[in-house]
């Protein structure tokens, strides 16, 4: 018996008509396999046409799905909700640092931490505590904890404030007198050192205000310049607002104008 061949019953070139698709894709049998109005339909390998649909290209262009990505019965992918998990943890570490003349820590200690919490601060520079002692004392029941330096009751005194967020990271407490305190941090792969400075007072000598200067520039000089640095203090001396002859050191942030204590500064 002579068989004869199978023609096109749409009597179109079947070369027109023949769908591309990739290994993997499933037809379901309502599509007569048409070549789309725009051009052949695109599919991933494992990309499944459902009972509906034809495989003709959207308006928008061909489905395009990346492998092992799974439609939900809304047809929102949770592709995207991965993408923004994995942008949250990529974000970096956000600190606050700030600072503050407190006058007097005696008896406000609570008080300090209490503005701390409600301005979100990380890390809180402080100065005149009047505190003596080289030590560091837990902030009962808020998590926070004061590094601090004096010499003597009822004058001067500085310290670092810092939450539990971050006090567990302190690797490093350097105290020159009753004038600067320096804390190093190490948070992930970040080293950040923290200065808290008071600088002497108008009327006090000369030789104090060289000396605390000259102390301040050597405890700087320690930080390796690969690391991060925060000086917070209460300098006693106003920069200015501009920044001409001192561009390589002033932010150009400041206002007023310049002081002789600015210029040492």
């Amino acid at each position: 018996m002579e068989m004869k061949p199978i023609r096109n019953s749409l009597g179109r070139n079947p070369l027109s008509d023949a769908l591309h698709r990739n290994p993997g894709v499933v037809l379901n049998g309502q599509g007569p396999g048409r070549l789309p109005l725009r051009g052949a339909s695109y599919r991933d390998p494992g990309t499944m046409i459902s009972e509906q649909g034809s495989g003709r290209r959207s308006l928008c262009g061909a489905l395009h799905l990346r492998p092992g990505v799974v439609k939900n019965e809304q047809g929102s992918s949770h592709f995207s909700r991965r993408v923004r998990r994995v942008r949250k943890l990529a974000e970096p570490t956000r600190i606050r640092l700030g600072s503050w003349n407190v006058g007097s820590l005696t008896g406000k200690l609570r008080e300090l931490v209490d503005v701390a919490i409600r301005r979100r601060v990380n890390i809180l520079c402080v100065q005149e505590t009047k505190w003596k002692g080289q030590k560091a004392k837990e902030v009962e029941g808020s998590g926070f904890k004061l590094w601090y330096t004096g010499t003597t009751s009822g004058r001067n005194g500085v310290g670092i404030l810092i939450d539990k967020s971050l006090k567990d990271g302190v690797v490093d407490v350097r105290r020159q007198g009753d004038r600067i305190i320096l804390v190093r941090l190490v948070i992930g792969d970040l080293a950040l050192n923290v200065i808290s400075a008071y600088a002497p007072q108008v009327g006090l000598s000369e030789s104090s205000k060289s000396q605390f200067w000259e102390d301040l520039d050597s405890m700087v000089s320690t930080v390796p310049i690969s690391e991060k640095l925060f000086i917070g203090g209460d300098l006693n001396g106003h920069v200015g607002a501009t920044n001409v002859g001192y561009e390589r050191v002033h932010g150009g942030f400041g206002y007023g104008s310049r002081n002789e204590g600015g210029r040492m500064f």
